[in-house]
Parts: C-alpha cells; sequence; structure tokens
C-alpha cells in the first residue's frame, strides 16, 4: 500500500503555512534587519506553489497550474538567496538574478509550449533548484562570522543537503528513472516532498537563531564601542610645589574639570583656590610623596569653581625642579564613571537576567525540539524502509503523527515567539472593557478538540454580567496556556473548571481548576522562575516547555494582576489570577 502523495502535498502545504506565521512574527520584530522579508516572501511563495500543486487534481486548471508551478516554487527558492545576501549587507546582483531567473522560465516554457515533456521540466527544475541551494550555502559559508559560526554552519550543512536531493533526482533522470507524474508513490518524488517538509522546518529554524545571535553580535559590538569613548576620557594634570601647594603649571585636561583658567591657578596654592573638599586631603598627599615618593590611584572629593563637588582618581610622583621638591599628579574626573558604573551595574544585572532567559530558550530548542525532530526523523525512516509494508491505517497514523508534531512545533514556536517580543517590549497594550463570559469561551475554543480526545469536561462558571478592563488578546493567551496546560495535565475522563468572581477591591479573580496530576512543593517553589527547568510531559506524553506559564505570569503583570497557584500531587491543580474590573484601576 503506497503513501497518499496528495496528503503529503497538503502536510507539506500546512506546515509551510506555519512558517509563514513564524517568520511574518520575525519580520515584524525585526524590521531595520535585512533577510527576513525575503524570507517571508519565500514562505508565502512555497505556499502558493503547494496550493496549486493540489489545484492540478482539477482536470480543467491542469494546464494553467503546470505552467505556473515550478515557476512559483523556484522563485521562493530565489528569495531565499537573496535573502541570506541582504542578511550580511552584501549588494544583490541583480543581473545575475534577473538572468538567472529569466533562462529557467523560457527552458520551463520552452519544454510546455515547444516541446511538451514532463521529463526535461522536471529535469530543469531540479538543475536550477540545487545551483540557488548550493550558492546559498557558499553565501552563508564565506560571509560567517565568528559570533553565528555554529549556527551559519548548520544552515550551510541544510542547504548543501537541500543541492544534493536536487542533484541526485537530476542524475536519476540522467539514469534513465522512470519519470511519470508528481503524485506517484516512488522514491523520486518522496525524496523532494520529504525535503520540502523536514528541510525548510529545519532552515527556518536555522534563519531565527541566526537573527537572534546576529543581533546579540551587533549589542555587544555597541557596548564595546561605548566602553572605549568611556574609557578615553582626558586627564587633569598639574604640577604643584610640595611644600605649600604653589601651582606651577597645569594643562587643559585641568582646567576643563576645575573650571578655572590657567591664569586663575598658576601661581597660587591648591588651597588658595579650595580646590580640596577636604583640606586634610592635600596634607595626606603631601605625607605619601615625602615618605614614598609616590602615590596611586586615590579617590578624593574635590570641588570645582563654584563649589560644585567631583570625585577624582589621583596618581602623583615627586619631581625636583631647581632642587624644591614638587608634586606632579595626573587627576581623572570619575564622577560620571561612578554613575557609570552603577549603570552597568544594573545593566549587568540586566544581562544576568536576560542571558538565564536566553539559556532557557537555548534549552527549550535544544531539548524540545529536538524531541519532535527525532519523531518526524523515525517517522520517515520507518516510510523509508517499510512503505511497500505499511497498510493505509498505518499510513493515515503516521500523517497523524506528522501534524500532531507540526502543532506541538507551531504551539511552542508560537510562545517562543511572545516571549521574544515580551523581553523587547513589542507586544502592544490596548486595554478597553469586555464582558468576561464571552472572552473566555473564545480563548478556550481551540482547546475544547483536544479535551474531547481525552474525554474530559470543562466547565465555565462565570456570572454573565461580570466586565473586565485589560488587553483582551494578552487575557485570552493567559486563559489559554492554563486550560491548554490542564487538558494536558489532566488524565481521561477528567474535568476542569473555569471561575471567576469579583473582590472587594475592585478586581476579578480568574480561577482555572483541574483533577489533574498535580504538582509537589518543589515544583510550585519553581514554577514561574525562567532560571529553572521545569517542563515535563503530560498524561499521555504531551510536550511541555514551561514557557507558557512564564508568558502567563508576564501578560498577568502587564494588566496590573498578580497569578498564583494551588496544587497537591495526584489532587489536581487550581491557577488563580486577578484582572481589573475598572479603567480606573488598572490607571
Amino acid at each position: 500500500m503506497g503513501i497518499d502523495v496528495r496528503t503529503l502535498v497538503l502536510i507539506i502545504g500546512i506546515s509551510h503555512l506555519i512558517q509563514v506565521l513564524v517568520l511574518f512574527n520575525q519580520f515584524k520584530a525585526n524590521k531595520n534587519t535585512e533577510g527576513p522579508g525575503w524570507w517571508l516572501l519565500w514562505s508565502a511563495a512555497e505556499v502558493l506553489g503547494f496550493v496549486v500543486i493540489l489545484l492540478r487534481n482539477i482536470p480543467s486548471l491542469v494546464p494553467v497550474m503546470i505552467v505556473f508551478q515550478n515557476i512559483i516554487i523556484f522563485s521562493g527558492t530565489i528569495l531565499i538567496y537573496i535573502g541570506i545576501v541582504r542578511f550580511f549587507n552584501k549588494k544583490v546582483n541583480w543581473t545575475f538574478i534577473g538572468s538567472f531567473f529569466v533562462s529557467f522560465v523560457m527552458l520551463h516554457l520552452l519544454f510546455i509550449f515547444v516541446k511538451d515533456d514532463f521529463t526535461l521540466r522536471t529535469f530543469n527544475f531540479d538543475v536550477y533548484v540545487s545551483v540557488i541551494a548550493f550558492l546559498t550555502a557558499i553565501t552563508i559559508h564565506k560571509n560567517k562570522t565568528g559570533s553565528i559560526a555554529l549556527t551559519a554552519n548548520f544552515n550551510v550543512v541544510i542547504f548543501l543537503v537541500h543541492g544534493l536531493v536536487f542533484s541526485a533526482r537530476a542524475i536519476m533522470i540522467l539514469s534513465g528513472v522512470h519519470v511519470s507524474d508528481m503524485f506517484s508513490q516512488s522514491l523520486f518524488n518522496l525524496l523532494q516532498y520529504f525535503d520540502a517538509l523536514i528541510v525548510g522546518l529545519l532552515w527556518t529554524f536555522g534563519f531565527i537563531i541566526l537573527l537572534n545571535q546576529k543581533l546579540n553580535a551587533e549589542i555587544s559590538e555597541v557596548k564595546v564601542r561605548f566602553e572605549k569613548i568611556f574609557n578615553t576620557s582626558p586627564d587633569a594634570a598639574l604640577i604643584s610645589r610640595l611644600s605649600d601647594g604653589r601651582i606651577v603649571d597645569c594643562n587643559e585636561g585641568f582646567t576643563r574639570i576645575s573650571g578655572y583658567t590657567k591664569e586663575e591657578i598658576i601661581d597660587k596654592s591648591s588651597l588658595d583656590i579650595n580646590i580640596w573638599k577636604n583640606p586634610s586631603d592635600r596634607i595626606e598627599v603631601a605625607k605619601m610623596i615625602r615618605e614614598k615618593e609616590f602615590f596611586e590611584n586615590l579617590e578624593i572629593p574635590l570641588q570645582r569653581k563654584g563649589g560644585e563637588g567631583i570625585t577624582g582618581l589621583m596618581s602623583g610622583k615627586l619631581l625636583t625642579f631647581n632642587g624644591i621638591p614638587h608634586i606632579i599628579s595626573l587627576t581623572r574626573d570619575i564622577s560620571d564613571r561612578k554613575i557609570a558604573d552603577q549603570i552597568i551595574k544594573l545593566k549587568n544585572e540586566e544581562l544576568l537576567k536576560i542571558s538565564a532567559e536566553k539559556d532557557k530558550l537555548y534549552s527549550i530548542v535544544s531539548h524540545d525540539l529536538r524531541n519532535p525532530f527525532q519523531g518526524f526523523l523515525s517517522l520517515t525512516e520507518m516510510l523509508d524502509e517499510e512503505l511497500s509494508e505499511l497498510s493505509m491505517d498505518e499510513l493515515r497514523d503516521i500523517a497523524t503523527r506528522l501534524k500532531d508534531s507540526a502543532s506541538n512545533l507551531f504551539l511552542l514556536l508560537e510562545n517562543l515567539l511572545k516571549w521574544s517580543r515580551m523581553q523587547q517590549g513589542l507586544i502592544p497594550f490596548n486595554p478597553e472593557t469586555f464582558q468576561l463570559l464571552s472572552s473566555v469561551e473564545e480563548s478556550i475554543a481551540a482547546t475544547m478538540e483536544s479535551a474531547k480526545i481525552k474525554g474530559i469536561e470543562i466547565f465555565i462558571n462565570i456570572p454573565d454580567h461580570l466586565r473586565f478592563f485589560a488587553d483582551k488578546n494578552i487575557l485570552q493567551t493567559v486563559i489559554r496556556n492554563l486550560v491548554t496546560n490542564a487538558v494536558k495535565f489532566t488524565p481521561r475522563t477528567g474535568s476542569i473548571h473555569i471561575s471567576a468572581k469579583k473582590l472587594i477591591e475592585n478586581s476579578i479573580e480568574i480561577c482555572v481548576k483541574d483533577s489533574g496530576i498535580g504538582m509537589n512543593p518543589q515544583m510550585l517553589d519553581n514554577l514561574f522562575r525562567h532560571d529553572v527547568q521545569t517542563n515535563r510531559e503530560g498524561t499521555e506524553g504531551e510536550l511541555s516547555t514551561g514557557l507558557g506559564l512564564l508568558l502567563c505570569k508576564e501578560f498577568v503583570k502587564k494588566n496590573d494582576g498578580r497569578i498564583w497557584v494551588e496544587s497537591e500531587e495526584g489532587k489536581g491543580s487550581a491557577f488563580y489570577f486577578t484582572i481589573p474590573e475598572s479603567k480606573e484601576q488598572i490607571l
């Protein structure tokens, strides 16, 4: 029993549609970065291409679809190449791109209208796709930098594999493999379809990671430049007589720091012009010079003309002019640096937090994305090795499992993107007044099917009159995540209760309570922490990252509410959060 190629094409189209959504969010979040916009156009072209393939089932449309199918899909590969070139801020050779594309189209049309030959059209498509794939791999390899080398190499391998797949197809044609039509159940056809499914997903993830690493590298470069500018501030040089502090000479740095002109201070004592905020410090400095002949990096409070206080970092050495001991001192105004040190300390704390969040995201990417891909690989290996032995029911089961894996990946990517946008402050906040019951019903509509499959009943006990003032999309994201988790961790035939009540402080308390497996005290303590891994599998092996609850915490906080949980292992969990009932409260 062979695989239903049309069903496979539909699954691929759905996966590319998911990639459109993912890349659209990346494009919106990184509009100042070249590349994501072209990748978004690629994913859209691929979706359109697979729609055209499916339309070939309509006999009257076949001639038109044959003309446009390969052109649309090939244009997508061209868009990927352009996006990679622009991502590395290189100039696109439009003459080459245009000539390359036009030559493909002309050959494609030649093998339709002059010599109608399906095999030659397929060979032409395979050769051109493999060439552009290898060019893309070469471009990434040539332009990679140290900060993105690992991910760049990953993408190079993906595009090399992509190019080799289509090169292999071209070689198969040259070796005499019979090519009948694109819906035949053959290894020749399955190669390109599974390449579109698996490789397409892999390079989408590779693009996202590559983009984030580039942004991180740019942030680090800006930080280094700032530090260089900061550390090249001029020092104040002063020469004064050791015995009485009479000033002999100074530089422009000293006049700038002190506020005095050179004429105002020459031949006067440093005590006379009140440079020292504490005159006793001058006595201590003179004592050190007499005893050690130098001092280094003393933080001394000084004051400018007019009495403004500054902090100076002073070093000095004993010099003798005409047999008279003098002090030559170098003073750096570190007042701004002290403030900057405090800022840097705060920034370091922020960077530690960001680093912890980054480690959390990398952990999710490395652990939770690996499992679905391993599932994809095992299923494709099964199809490759046992295709002739699989029944139609087994093939349907494999297709269903592929669809479920794609759904899990989409949910994970959606939460990852929302988390990333939240950290960048890119999620809009538009609070309005809404009816609570209808908003809750809307938010859990997509979850009802998962609950139904597990035989879980969802009960809603929310008074019709309750209204809230918050961002509706954000609120629904919170409820959807909480209910999704409840379904995930509740065994079959369990129940979930969603309730709400008005609190005396003009707030509404919403509760999502389940009869699931519950949590132990240690898990409860770490539940809303981004630096601790809290993910676990659902009652039927459903994937979990723990990221959804972190989103809930951030979103509830953004709506001026709070969130908490009550749970006991084996006895279910109850998640509570509050939202304002009126505009006055959130303001």
